[in-house]
């Protein structure tokens, strides 16, 4: 038996994801009643607009994510947006059944992160996590690596730029996936160009909102 399919994670799943249906629907209404772009909003003005809500992967894409991490045997992941922590259930799951490793996730507002360790510890994966708080550009740049798996969710026009700064400590073949593609599709132009350049492999999966898996070719 996996851990998903452990009794307790997979009852704390679906608590979070109906959790979710009602956390999110003010928040994303709000968003849309405001008419700017995100990018006009700011990073800022968007924490606190969501500073209740889930934003998780869908469930496909959790269940993808753990069988990448199977397939690949993945130890040590990287999690840009962690927030109430849905995401890194997936991904710590996966690293611990693989005889474990770590998921090293960033999150800017503290509130975020009393949750998500909250439901870690629910999950029994507290020991597989840490969650760095504040700005990935700064929280994350002393990762010595090497990175299998780095999972960027957060505002998508910071996606190259964490990219970039995690490049030298890619593992060869480490995956890179990106969520959410769909939402706000001109933020991610730059990426996508990147990873769709000579140093990845990249394919765009219909799932959810969209998700850009590529691995950096080695």
């Amino acid at each position: 038996m996996t851990t998903l399919q452990n009794e307790k994670v997979s009852a704390l799943l679906d608590r979070l994801y109906e959790d979710e249906k009602v956390k999110d629907a003010d928040p994303i209404q709000k968003l849309i009643a405001d008419g700017r772009p995100p990018e006009e909003i700011g990073h800022e003005a968007l924490n606190e607009m969501f500073e209740d809500a889930y934003l998780p992967v869908h469930r496909d894409i959790g269940n993808l994510m753990y069988v990448l991490c199977r397939t690949r045997n993945v130890r040590t992941v990287v999690e840009f947006g962690t927030s109430f922590a849905v995401s890194t259930i997936y991904l710590a799951a996966g690293v611990k059944d693989n005889g474990g490793g770590k998921v090293i996730g960033t999150e800017v507002m503290p509130s975020k992160i009393e949750v998500a360790d909250r439901n870690l510890a629910e999950a029994g994966l507290t020991e597989y996590v840490e969650i760095r708080e504040g700005d990935a550009l700064k929280t994350l740049a002393d990762l010595e690596g090497p990175i299998d798996l780095l999972l960027l969710d957060a505002w998508k026009d910071d996606n190259l730029t964490v990219l970039k700064m995690l490049e030298p400590v890619l593992a060869p073949n480490a995956l890179v996936l990106g969520d959410d593609v769909n939402l706000a599709r001109w933020l991610w132009q730059p990426y996508l160009e990147h990873v769709n350049g000579p140093e990845y492999a990249t394919v765009e999966l219909p799932i959810g909102d969209g998700l850009v898996l590529s691995t950096r070719l080695s």
